[in-house]
């Protein structure tokens, strides 16, 4: 199901990590990994990226440099494209190539300088036609894949996507699946952009509980109880820095997710709680609009294929 995985760079240290994952995914799907960097120009657009010739040979050495011994064993694809908007090269050859996974890494900027600058794996986020995994860290040396994988739900269609992706990576890498889903605390619009919570009562907030609790509980069928050890949870909470925080007290190792892919004005007034948790968590975080699969390559792989030196 997964045979190409999408590993654009920088150069930077959340992109060698990034690079470290996907060999871990490269290994447990028997993929190939394609190596996109998108140099800071304004020639040619997006839908001329895979087309374009490699114009500087110095980066296309260093990008071949990035593989190891072992890379060079697989089938692997090394891309230099032109272009002064590096995600939208990124989900133009994820489209073009029939990319399957996207492992990127992320500087998690916040405050001034991600509204200034933005984020790249934000937007590929966003418009990704595949599941899209961010990292910050390296993997440690020890770590072979991932054994407890967190899946967030607010009981979306991207949410139950996000929940086969879940299931497809435990039976890869024979892990727990653990269903959460946050409650948000019931608050009233205070005017000026703020809050005011109030307490709810005790009933209030108990049929809150009972309710998300049965519907979590049709989430997950006895065969997953069974085969993936799946469990379920609702806190009451932020939903975002909620997510973020159990994943790192409770030690899981991936957090899969849905995204529902606003762009536009809706997501400047609503934000993405998927994002946010991209930048904040510290564990590698998988974001999926749909169901794992991959579309028909529009692409001759042949043309797209530069044999490491």
């Amino acid at each position: 199901m997964v045979s190409r995985i999408l590993v654009p760079t920088d150069f930077s240290a959340p992109s060698d990590a990034a690079l470290m994952y996907a060999r871990l995914f490269g290994n447990a799907f028997d993929a190939s990994l394609h190596l996109l960097h998108v140099t800071a120009t304004h020639s040619p657009p997006p839908h001329a990226a895979i087309g374009s010739r490699d114009r500087d040979p110095a980066v296309l050495r260093e990008l071949r440099d990035r593989l190891s011994a072992d890379d060079r064993r697989r089938h692997n694809v090394v891309r230099l494209v032109e272009g002064s908007d590096p995600a939208g090269h990124i989900a133009h050859y994820a489209r073009t190539a029939n990319i399957g996974l996207i492992v990127m890494g992320t500087h998690g900027r916040s405050g001034v300088s991600r509204l200034l600058m933005g984020s790249v794996a934000e937007k590929v986020v966003r418009t990704a036609p595949c599941p899209v995994l961010t990292v910050h860290t390296a993997p440690r040396p020890s770590v072979a894949g991932f054994r407890r994988i967190l899946v967030p739900t607010d009981f979306s269609a991207s949410s139950d996507a996000a929940l086969g992706c879940a299931r497809l990576l435990a039976g890869r890498f024979g892990a727990s699946v653990h269903l959460l889903h946050v409650l948000e605390e019931i608050g009233v619009d205070g005017g000026m952009g703020s809050e005011v919570f109030v307490t709810e009562s005790p009933e209030a907030r108990s049929m809150r509980l009972m309710d998300a609790r049965d519907r979590l509980k049709h989430q997950i069928s006895t065969a997953d109880r069974i085969e993936l050890h799946a469990t379920t949870e609702v806190i009451f909470g932020p939903p975002a820095q909620t997510i973020v925080d159990y994943a790192a007290d409770n030690a899981f190792d991936v957090i899969v997710m849905g995204t529902h892919g606003r762009t536009g004005m809706s997501h400047l007034m609503v934000g993405s709680v998927a994002e946010r948790v991209v930048r904040a968590a510290a564990r590698p975080v998988m974001t999926t609009r749909e169901v794992w699969r991959q579309a028909e390559s529009t692409v001759p792989v042949a043309d797209l294929v530069r044999t490491p030196a």
